[in-house]
């Protein structure tokens, strides 16, 4: 029995990710990372709202039960789906130091959110008279939260899936000086974020989903913006994060044309990258 009540009072960090398709949970079970996915129904979640909050609330305290985790002991990690989130830079940010200012400011975002609508997170970038802002349709994110309620978890963090993974690229790769050039997969698409010391500068989806395609579509974008920014031949490093199936095979062909290095080659998954990342600093 003292067993047992040990195990129901021992907190455990729990991450928590879905998508459309999928969800995945992630936890440390003594010191090793442990993850699992398993198919979400289709209309289960769309466009990364959860439609049937219910159902998919009983599916994380069933994968739970499946693992031997009381859900009395976790401490969740919520990890919001790509399409729920935007962010931008916001120049000239000098003296935001939270939301709350930045809402009195009410910038010119030019995103599809409304501030009156939306729940704002601001990292301030004091170095650079700038800040990393990241938005979230109220309704969408309070939807997770109840899902996570109904499941009856304790939600400690939620943050976008995205800003989650470019924490984890800063801390693996020092400052990311100079350009990178980081490409996503994620569930058969692919989407180019162009980071210029460390910031993203561009991020765009893209419409191919295969090589060589895909890498000429890059190519092409990255051309359009040197020309833009009135640049050329600018060095890049290129850091490709996607599933197994696409691991090592920029290498082989496809690296013609890059002007720089490629430091990873699908090595990890979106997921893999944002378990990597430092604790959160963000001011909501």
């Amino acid at each position: 029995m003292l067993v047992q009540i040990t195990g129901l009072l021992t907190r455990r960090r729990v991450v928590l990710a879905a998508s459309d398709r999928v969800l995945s949970l992630a936890w440390w079970e003594q010191g090793e990372q442990r993850i699992i996915t398993t198919d979400l129904p289709p209309d289960l979640c769309q466009g990364g709202v959860p439609l049937q909050r219910e159902v998919l609330a009983e599916m994380v305290a069933d994968l739970l039960i499946e693992q031997d985790i009381p859900s009395v002991s976790v401490e969740l990690d919520l990890l919001l789906p790509l399409p729920s989130c935007d962010w931008r830079l916001l120049e000239g940010a000098a003296g935001l130091d939270d939301a709350t200012s930045l809402r009195t400011l009410a910038p010119e975002m030019t995103w599809p959110l409304q501030w009156q609508k939306s729940y704002v997170a601001l990292t301030a970038l004091n170095d650079r008279d700038m800040a990393m802002v990241v938005g979230a349709d109220r309704l969408i994110l309070q939807a997770w939260i109840d899902t996570v309620g109904l499941a009856d978890l304790n939600l400690c963090q939620a943050e976008w899936l995205l800003v989650t993974a470019w924490r984890a690229l800063h801390a693996l790769n020092a400052s990311l000086e100079g350009e990178w050039v980081w490409l996503i997969e994620s569930e058969g698409i692919w989407r180019l974020v162009l980071l210029c010391e460390g910031l993203p500068e561009l991020d765009v989806v893209l419409q191919a989903t295969q090589l060589p395609s895909v890498r000429d579509e890059v190519l092409f974008l990255l051309d359009a913006w040197d020309q833009k920014q009135r640049q050329a031949g600018a060095r890049r490093s290129w850091w490709i994060t996607a599933g197994p199936s696409w691991k090592g095979r920029w290498a082989e062909g496809q690296g013609a044309g890059l002007h720089g290095p490629l430091v990873s080659d699908g090595e990890m998954s979106l997921l893999q990258l944002a378990l990597k990342a430092p604790p959160a600093e963000s001011k909501p």
